[in-house]
């Protein structure tokens, strides 16, 4: 099952997904949970940056989340096989070049702040990480972080190599990320009956091969969810991805009919998890009917 936002700013998919997670496994259902591809930010996700050096892992905090509540046994870098960390700018440096205005150039440009990546693939022999490092990013000190703190994230990676920039850093996301996906994706849909495959803001196909199939699909809005035909929303990314690239969910709303809609009440973190999931009983039921028919 896709969820996906319907906006770029957060929507709730990550406090839905648990719920729904939650109450599939108080009915008996074998559920996992699956990031294809996450971000995690120096300074706003400190909590897990400072458990990731400790542990030398490189991971979304939705990756780590889901592990610890639904006490999922995979390591978080098969839950979360792509992800980026993202490091707050030196705006010093900025001006010791004479270029002040590119600190808010970098700034608004998520992939110029990505001081590493970490892939992970699932072979015949297990889990396999691969580490890149944005050099210039790092060792010109254009950021607050140092290559060596970096490093301490990235100690669980079998390899580590240095990337010269953002175009190279660009081409190992567009070549390998997808590989990095589909292996994890095919390693979890084998373990778990139902695998809920939260996106990344509101792209509508964070898993980068439209030959992937996915049984059904949930937009997330504030307050709202809209419940979509996997069959056609996935011809709808097809045809817009001709034409566009990156796909998002505004780009095919307007294609689709929705199948159903809920309303979703605030789901507060401090509530324990059961309590979320009954706030959703609905959404859980209508699911579970469809997959029983």
């Amino acid at each position: 099952m896709l969820v996906v936002g319907m906006l770029r700013e957060r929507t709730g998919k990550t406090a839905l997904i648990m719920s729904l997670a939650t109450g599939l496994k108080k009915r008996g259902v074998k559920v996992g949970i699956m990031k294809p591809l996450g971000f995690c930010d120096w300074y706003s996700d400190y909590m897990v940056v400072r458990e990731g050096l400790e542990e030398g892992r490189l991971a979304a905090r939705e990756a780590i989340e889901a592990k610890l509540v639904l006490g999922l046994r995979e390591p978080c870098e098969v839950l979360n096989p792509v992800s980026c960390l993202l490091v707050p700018l030196n705006p010093i440096t900025f001006y010791e070049y004479r270029a002040p205005r590119s600190f808010f150039t970098y700034h608004l440009d998520l992939m110029r702040r990505i001081a590493a990546v970490r892939l992970t693939f699932y072979t015949e022999s297990g889990a396999i990480s691969r580490g890149y490092l944005n050099a210039p990013l790092l060792e010109r000190g254009l950021a607050l972080v140092s290559v060596e703190e970096v490093k301490r994230m990235l100690r669980r990676a079998e390899f580590l190599e240095k990337v010269k920039g953002i175009r190279e850093l660009n081409k190992v996301l567009s070549g390998l990320a997808p590989k990095a996906i589909l292996s994890c994706l095919d390693y979890l849909s084998r373990r778990y009956r139902v695998l809920l495959i939260e996106g990344l803001g509101d792209l509508a196909w964070p898993l980068g091969d439209l030959r992937e199939d996915v049984d059904c699909v949930i937009a997330v809005a504030p307050g709202m969810t809209v419940v979509y035909d996997a069959a056609r929303y996935k011809l709808a990314v097809g045809l817009r991805a001709e034409i566009s690239g990156d796909v998002r969910v505004e780009e095919v709303a307007e294609y689709l009919t929705p199948k159903a809609y809920f309303k979703i009440p605030p789901l507060d973190y401090g509530e324990l998890p059961e309590s979320r999931a009954e706030k959703i009983e609905p959404l859980i039921e209508y699911l579970v009917d469809a997959w029983q028919k």
